[in-house]
């Protein structure tokens, strides 16, 4: 079964770009959404959302009680320490940057909230804070978090929020997206960049270490998962990084036509994977990352060459082909040719070069669909052929003597 992506750490996705890459691999993608919650979706995850691609997950009761306990245990074995660097009272020591902390609005007043209302009515959050949505956490736990002084709660857009340091609501968030994902074959990704990632195993060990400990150096920030690394890296071989101009209609249109190309390279990709355990140990960011873009190089690039010379073998067949009927002067061969292509050996001989020249694009379309779905790499064939500024079909159009 092909798992579908798991949306975190917030509601609304943040970056179109990188949505519309995801949207072009992962099967479905799913969205912790508390109940009641108005969305304020870009037009493009809109559009997804309608297409059932993007759908929403009420934040589970039995997944906030489970991450409960091991942050309760943390709450007492390290209260102090968590007061000392996470604690309300030491706000205008957090020194955060206003326009980084949380999911508010940059300009907010420092006070709790700022009166301004938005347009759904509530007031604003204070974006100091980092927020998570009571029916995303256990009452237990809320109740021990405002009684250490690490949380207080405020009313916002679509209910009750819990405000805390962003540091916390982050690591909450995270270790609550691999309790859900794990029990639903689901795959946590994010659009943003954060200190650690899901699927790391948080325990109280876990937390007291990421919490409690220095907070880390670059090299040891987040990676993607390795087989959505090695994807994205593939892609951008093929098709531009900005795709600000690429209609949501046009990625939904690739999904919809090349489906089984997707199903291909996927595995192709989760294959690449399991080749390339040993990059995962790794330990800096930067030679991790050029190990990677090697291995993209030679592994999908190599693909592509030799599928974009079996497409040139194609074209040039065809066009030799329109050639050879080009050539044709005389009646017998005419009629020849016409019931080679399915024409009525009484039609004239412009009119069965005329027929030739009809079908023979249809016959190598048909033809180079058939190669590119041979290939594990026909996907990134597909998706350049649709969305590259100078795609490959170009340069075959332009190769056939037409």
């Amino acid at each position: 079964m092909d798992r579908f992506a798991l949306y975190y750490p917030h509601i609304h996705v943040r970056d179109d770009d990188w949505l519309k890459y995801t949207a072009l691999y992962w099967p479905k993608m799913a969205r912790i959404r508390p109940p009641g919650y108005p969305l304020q979706d870009s037009p493009a995850a809109r559009q997804l959302h309608a297409a059932r691609w993007l759908f929403d997950l009420e934040p589970p009761a039995w997944a906030a009680a489970e991450v409960a306990e091991p942050f309760l245990e943390l709450l007492h074995e390290h209260g102090p320490a968590l007061r000392d660097r996470f604690g309300l009272s030491r706000i205008e020591t957090w020194g955060l940057p206003v326009a980084d902390a949380g999911f508010g609005i940059a300009g907010a007043t420092s006070a709790g909230f700022d009166q301004r209302p938005d347009e759904s009515g509530p007031p604003w959050l204070n974006p100091r804070f980092g927020y998570v949505h009571t029916s995303r956490i256990s009452e237990h736990l809320l109740d021990s978090a405002i009684d250490q002084g690490l949380a207080l709660t405020r009313s916002g857009r679509g209910g009750i929020w819990v405000a805390m340091h962003p540091r916390l609501a982050t690591v909450y968030m995270l270790a609550l997206a691999e309790q859900i994902a794990d029990a639903n074959c689901l795959h946590p990704i994010t659009d943003r960049t954060l200190p650690h990632t899901a699927m790391s195993g948080w325990s109280f060990e876990r937390l007291a270490a990421v919490l409690l400990d220095e907070f880390p150096s670059a090299d040891s920030a987040a990676r993607q998962s390795p087989q959505e690394a090695f994807a994205f890296l593939a892609f951008a071989t093929v098709i531009p990084a900005d795709l600000r101009n690429v209609p949501i209609e046009k990625i939904l249109d690739i999904r919809a036509e090349f489906g089984s190309e997707l199903d291909a390279f996927r595995q192709f990709a989760a294959d690449q994977v399991l080749r390339l355990g040993a990059i995962e140990d790794v330990r800096d960011a930067a030679l991790h990352q050029e190990y990677l873009h090697t291995e993209v190089d030679r592994e999908v690039r190599t693909r592509l060459d030799e599928l974009d010379e079996r497409m040139r073998g194609a074209g040039l067949e065809t066009a030799r082909a329109l050639a050879n009927v080009k050539s044709v002067a005389l009646p017998p061969l005419a009629a020849f040719a016409a019931e080679a292509v399915g024409v009525s050996p009484t039609l004239t001989v412009p009119a069965v070069v005329a027929g030739c020249i009809v079908g023979a694009p249809v016959q190598w379309r048909r033809r180079r669909r058939e190669i590119a779905q041979e290939s594990p790499v026909g996907y990134l064939f597909q998706l350049q052929r649709a969305l590259g500024p100078h795609t490959l079909i170009d340069k075959l159009r332009r190769a056939w003597p037409l």
